[in-house]
Order: C-alpha cells, then sequence, then structure tokens
C-alpha cells in the first residue's frame, strides 16, 4: 500500500502505469524485441534442421499406392483343357467312393472343390453316391469367358448311354490364373447331357 501511494504522490495513478507496462511488454513479444535477459521461454522460431531426402523418398513411397497389375483374362488352350479333365476326373472318382466314412469321404474331395461345392456336398450322404467305376473319357465344354468350363463323364458298367452307364456333368471355375475347381457335381437322367 505505501508503494502504491508513492506511485500516486508522483501523479501517476497506478492502474495506468501498470497498464503501460502491460502494453509494452505486449507489444515487444509480438515484435520479439525482448531483451535476452527475463525472456520468457516461448516456442523456437528458429526453422527445424533439413529432413534427410532418404527420409523424404520413403515417406514419398509409404503415400503412394501401387495398384497390381490386373492379369490377363484366362483362355483355353490344351493345356489348360488337359489340367481342366486332370481336376475333374480326380473329383468325380473321389466322389464316387461311397465305401469310405463320411469325413474321409469330403475330405478326398476337398482339393478339388470351391469353397461353396465343399459346404454344400458337407450334407450329402454318402451312402447315397451310385456306384460307379471311375470315369472314362472325360468330354470338356469350353465357356467363351475362358473362367468356367464344363466336364461330361460317363460311368458305370454299361457301354454308350445303355443300362448301366450314369453320365456326370461337372462344372468348373477359376479365378485369373489359379487353378481349375469343381463347383458342381450332378447326375444326368438317363445319360442326357
Amino acid at each position: 500500500m505505501l508503494a502504491a501511494a508513492g506511485l500516486r504522490r508522483k501523479g501517476v495513478p497506478v492502474g495506468r502505469k501498470i497498464t503501460a507496462i502491460a502494453v509494452a511488454a505486449l507489444a515487444l513479444s509480438l515484435c520479439g524485441c525482448w531483451p535476452d535477459e527475463g525472456r520468457p521461454e516461448a516456442a523456437s522460431t528458429e526453422s527445424p534442421p533439413p529432413a534427410d531426402s532418404s527420409m523424404l523418398a520413403l515417406g514419398a513411397q509409404d503415400e503412394r499406392i501401387e495398384a497390381d497389375t490386373p492379369e490377363p483374362s484366362p483362355t483355353h488352350d490344351a493345356e489348360s483343357d488337359a489340367e481342366a479333365v486332370t481336376v475333374a476326373s480326380a473329383a468325380l472318382t473321389a466322389y464316387l467312393r461311397h465305401d469310405v466314412p463320411q469325413r474321409a469321404w469330403l475330405e478326398g474331395l476337398e482339393p478339388h472343390l470351391t469353397t461353396a461345392a465343399t459346404v454344400a456336398l458337407g450334407s450329402v450322404d454318402v451312402a447315397s453316391i451310385p456306384s460307379g467305376s471311375p470315369p472314362g473319357e472325360i468330354v470338356l465344354e469350353r465357356d467363351a469367358s475362358g473362367y468356367l468350363a464344363r466336364a461330361v463323364a460317363q460311368t458305370g458298367t454299361g457301354t454308350g448311354t445303355g443300362p448301366g452307364t450314369e453320365t456326370f456333368v461337372l462344372l468348373l471355375v477359376r479365378q485369373g490364373s489359379g487353378p481349375w475347381l469343381v463347383s458342381e457335381i450332378a447326375q444326368s437322367e438317363n445319360g442326357a447331357s
């Protein structure tokens, strides 16, 4: 209180003097003219050291999205047809093995089937599978897309389409240049495909 009274005696009100000091301090801080002594700790205005150029290159690579080169559409050729026939024959041979337990039957089929076909055949009663010999000649019907093929196979003890002969139709699919897989096995009535 004495100090305030001393300031009043000189004719300058205390409130105005404090306001003038605050305005001066604010002006000095805004223009960056603080004397080195008593300078409040402030964020450095110096620019950071330049980044390592290898770090910049890595950063740019991390942000760049590279699209995989699309695979060409598959086409039917002699090699592709041979693979499709091999898969169809193996799948049908495993399908006709009704003399094994359900689990073993499905495990024998699974490598040749799509996931959806495995699930669908998982509920089939093995006892309902007709007995038959392994498939003879398999006729492959190409689809224009290159992603699908249809295999027609005859099995049994008969000849041609006569009694004792069963005809099966297998739908094969593939993804790009991936392997052929059987998506459906159907028995044809009276040998008709």
